[in-house]
């Protein structure tokens, strides 16, 4: 019935879709159609903009011709009035040149009497000299009229004038305003030439006036100009559209337009946007314009076209287009109607006469290929059964098959399991429905007896492997004991030897065979986590502990390589990490330390930052570093046991490539997880992040006399900055940026570089990443302090405000990671202790260290022998190895307390199993030793243990 209502309604979906499949290619054909008839109006747009420029080609050229003409005359005119005294270079006109000068006034001050007084013979000259140029020259030809204006007569002198001419007063006016202008603009060293037209009665022509300055012996001596009729005419290339071309002045004003427009005052006067180069639409979108400048004038021409006209192309194409998609959608939705009655109608009443034979029979097909039989729900007669269904009853007992009909009558399950004569397990399954008219069942039987075997046979594997985890856990405890023995041997005697006075050259070499099998034992120890954690054998062990205090335990003990190395560490812990979390302290500083290390193993210079800060209840702890980075094609590998990234040779020996494995699986343990950036030659950030169970904060006691005193930050490290003013501000301090401003020297100021300027302070505070160790006074009132103990300047700032003198505080120790020299304490004489250890290096070991540290020693092969030595002697404290042949360390403390033995007990052993520890526990030990352990650890131990039962030391 399903399958029939969704292949009823995909016949339905599918009518749909093939509607919008005909809507999609009708639109398609109108899309088409619309990008042609955009294609041919941007074609003829192009066409009409070639059109303007060709025409603009033509106004520019004639500008052109006007500008080499007045720069001709210009020069003519400034070489003759220079050289107007040297006779010998005069120009001589011809003898038949019967032109006269005339002088006209500008204006009512204009003395022409003057002008013609003082330089009326060299006019005259020129007045030939520019007549006979525009008789013999072409392109002088067409010039109607050259004249001369003196500036300070402002009389004007028409040159090569055959008669007089009658000048009109708005010329007069145009032309005495004009050359004002330019005496005007050469005072402002602006001087250039002016142009401007001055209409006829006929609106389409004009005359083009042109002046410029002329200057004699570098002084200005007047203004040469011309005038040159134009007809807009002459400026059209083609005249197959009803092109408008318009000569516009600077302000945009129409000055001569062509062809002739009737004037109609119901027409608003077309605006000309006033830019140099410009082809688009007027204001109204009424018209396609081009506006250009006629360079060097400050003219502009403009073309213009209404868009009517480009409609008018248009239209014949639009129609015919909009005729062609109607007819296509006519066409479409005919094809569409014709296929949904041929096809879509039949096939969904073909649907719906199938669905209550396929109802029934769906249901037989969905429990095959399996034993299939109907049976009567009334009295549980088979009806109908298959072949493999008929052999699989037969197999059935009387009894199994009337509970089988009990069950489907009752109808209280849907299966039963059931075990034939011959031991075939058969699980029959069945589903209640009609069969010609009866309720019945249809019973669908499955041999399942391959899938028990099966399930026994992984029952089987599961065991074995059980059993194979068991015993790799077993080998690994094997194995580490084995090699922590000898190690032991060797790092032990390592050990006293540096303890003896030797010359420098063996002390090098004792401290490089003793790194060497420190290195060798993290080995070991990597290789065991490792395997555990592949065994599924190691566990957390979540307590409370203080995540402050595993930081700085981790940091101490990488201080030593941190100054070797000369790089910089930064720790940077927020106020809102929680000062108690729960979850194990152990592999978190495990976790910690190994990505620490990498970070300096692989950094040559600069620095490595530590931040830790909690958010969305999470500890989130970021190791940052300045190294090498890592190539973008490594990065998937780094996480892979024994993927090792080496800058050098030197380095591929450092390590197994276990730690970061070892890191993702411990934090995934933890319920954490681990990422990393990195960048070649840039750095790698690692950042871990574990959830926070049982968050307690202590509340911490703060000095009323935190807000007494300013405190100023003037540092350069903006993250620093940044950090130490939340930090403060959080910690109720009284905190300011200091930016240079005058102070009155009762602030403390806070600084990450030397106070070279020597400012005046209550107390100056230098964060210096150089400085190692408690803060430091080097002069009075200066203070160094280390880049790592950020979390912990509210202290010493407490100190200060309240003594001035900083109390000592706790510091991590800087020493070098060499072995300490332990003296011999004889006041440990009195106390004995007997060592029990079936290997005799081992047993001697720990006699030595035993002896140097100044502990009386006694020695036993085994438990048995210990009982020996103890019923005739008495002894303090028992050192006992735990697996020793006859009777082992347990056997031996077991006996002992069962016996009353109140004395401590310290088992020592090679495996490194949390287990083995826990069984110490266990059997009453009062606390196990690793191998190898060294000569402090094993005189605090048992010092530790003379205090409590002795009360002697």
């Amino acid at each position: 019935m399903r399958y029939l209502s969704s292949f009823r309604t995909s016949l339905k979906i599918s009518r749909y879709l093939f509607r919008v499949l005909g809507f999609m290619l009708w639109a398609l054909g109108a899309l088409l159609t619309t990008f042609y008839l955009a294609n041919f109006f941007n074609e003829v747009k192009s066409d009409i903009r070639q059109d303007y420029n060709s025409s603009y080609d033509i106004a520019f050229t004639f500008m052109r011709g006007i500008t080499n003409i007045l720069r001709d005359i210009q020069y003519t005119t400034e070489k003759h009035l220079s050289q107007s005294n040297e006779k010998d270079i005069a120009i001589i006109p011809p003898p038949h040149n019967n032109n006269t000068v005339s002088y006209t006034s500008l204006n009512a001050n204009s003395n022409c009497d003057l002008l013609q007084k003082k330089s009326h013979e060299q006019l005259s000259s020129l007045n030939d000299l520019i007549s006979f140029w525009t008789q013999n020259i072409s392109a002088m030809r067409g010039v109607n009229e050259i004249f001369f204006i003196e500036t300070q007569s402002m009389c004007m002198v028409n040159l090569s004038a055959y008669s007089s001419i009658i000048i009109s007063d708005p010329l007069k006016k145009e032309l005495y305003e004009n050359t004002r202008k330019l005496t005007i603009q050469k005072d402002q060293a602006k001087e250039q030439t002016i142009f401007w037209i001055m209409p006829y009665s006929r609106i389409d022509t004009g005359t083009l006036y042109v002046i410029t300055p002329v200057y004699a012996n570098g002084q200005i001596a007047g203004v040469i100009g011309f005038e040159k009729s134009i007809k807009l005419k002459l400026f059209l290339q083609k005249r197959e559209r009803p092109v408008t071309i318009h000569i516009l002045n600077n302000t945009g004003d129409v000055e001569l337009q062509y062809p002739v427009q009737s004037t109609d005052n119901s027409q608003p006067a077309m605006k000309f946007n006033m830019l140099s180069n410009y082809f688009g639409y007027n204001e109204n979108l009424t018209s396609l314009i081009l506006i250009r400048r006629l360079s060097p004038s400050a003219l502009h021409v403009a073309y213009t076209l209404s868009l009517k006209y480009v409609y008018n192309e248009l239209r014949a194409k639009a129609i015919n287009s909009i005729i062609l998609n109607i007819i296509s959608a006519i066409s479409i939705i005919f094809f569409v109607w014709l296929f949904e009655r041929k096809m879509f109608a039949p096939a969904e009443d073909n649907a719906i006469r199938l669905e209550e034979h396929e109802q029934f029979n769906h249901k037989i097909v969905a429990s095959a290929p399996v034993g299939i039989s109907i049976l009567r729900v009334s009295d549980g007669v088979n009806i109908l059964s298959n072949e493999l269904a008929h052999n699989y009853i037969r197999m059935l007992t009387y009894k199994d098959q009337k509970r089988i009909v009990d069950i489907i009558c009752d109808k209280t399950s849907s299966y039963i399991d059931i075990v034939t004569s011959n031991n075939n397990h058969l699980q029959i399954s069945f589903v209640h429905s009609r069969y010609r008219n009866e309720e019945v069942a249809i019973c669908v039987l499955i041999d399942v007896s391959t899938r028990v075997k099966m399930e026994k046979s992984l029952q089987e594997m599961a065991s074995a492997a059980e059993q194979a985890n068991q015993a790799k856990s077993m080998f690994l405890a094997t194995v580490s004991h084995e090699l922590r023995t000898p190690l032991y041997g060797i790092i032990g005697n390592l050990e006293l030897i540096q303890s003896h006075s030797l010359p420098s050259e063996s002390t090098r070499l004792l401290t490089t065979m003793n790194n060497s099998s420190s290195l060798l034992l993290k080995i070991i120890s990597d290789i065991l986590d490792f395997s555990k954690i592949e065994s599924k054998q190691l566990k957390i062990d979540p307590r409370n502990f203080n995540c402050r205090e595993v930081i700085s335990h981790v940091i101490s003990n990488y201080l030593p390589l941190i100054t070797k190395k000369g790089l910089g560490l930064y720790c940077y812990i927020e106020p809102n990490v929680p000062d108690v979390i729960r979850n194990d302290p152990v592999r978190l500083q495990q976790i910690i330390s190994n990505l620490l290390n990498n970070a300096i193993k692989f950094t040559a210079s600069g620095c490595v930052v530590i931040e830790i800060t909690s958010k969305h209840g999470y500890l989130y702890v970021s190791i940052k570093d300045t190294g090498l980075g890592i190539d973008d094609k490594l990065q998937f590998q780094l996480f892979e046991p024994f993927f090792q990234i080496s800058a050098n040779k030197e380095n591929a020996s450092q390590g197994t490539g276990l730690g970061l494995a070892i890191c993702e699986k411990l934090i995934n343990l933890m319920d954490g997880d681990i990422e990393f950036v990195s960048q070649k030659y840039v750095g790698s950030i690692f950042s871990i992040r574990i959830p926070l169970y049982g968050v307690k904060y202590h509340a911490k006691k703060m000095s009323g006399q935190r807000a007494q005193k300013k405190i100023l930050l003037a540092v350069c490290n903006d993250f620093m900055e940044k950090y130490l003013q939340d930090f403060l501000l959080q910690h109720h301090f009284q905190v300011v940026i200091y930016d240079g401003s005058k102070i009155d020297g009762t602030e403390i100021l806070i600084s990450d570089q030397y106070n070279k300027n020597n400012i005046s302070v209550y107390c100056y505070i230098e964060i210096s990443e150089k400085h190692i160790g408690p803060p430091k006074q080097i002069q009075e009132n200066y203070w160094l302090y280390n880049t790592y103990e950020l979390s912990e300047l509210d202290s010493m700032l407490d100190n200060l405000l309240t003594t001035h003198n900083l109390i000592p505080i706790s510091a991590i120790s800087t020493s070098p990671a060499v072995s300490e020299t332990i003296q011999t304490d004889t006041r440990l004489n009195t106390v004995k202790v007997l060592v029990i250890d079936d290997h005799p290096i081992n047993r001697h070991l720990l006699t030595d260290q035993l002896n140097s540290i100044g502990f009386n020693t006694s020695m036993a092969n085994d438990g048995i022998d210990a009982i020996e030595y103890l019923k005739h002697n008495s002894t303090d404290i028992i050192l006992t190895d735990v697996n020793m042949p006859n009777m082992d360390g347990y056997e031996l403390t077991q006996y002992l307390r069962n016996k009353g033995y109140t004395k401590p007990i310290i088992g020592i052993t090679a495996n490194a199993l949390a287990e083995e520890k826990q069984r110490c526990t266990n059997v009453g030990m009062d606390n196990c030793l690793s191998k190898p352990v060294s000569l402090a650890i094993l005189k605090n131990v048992l010092i530790e243990y003379i205090n409590i039962k002795n009360k002697m030391y």
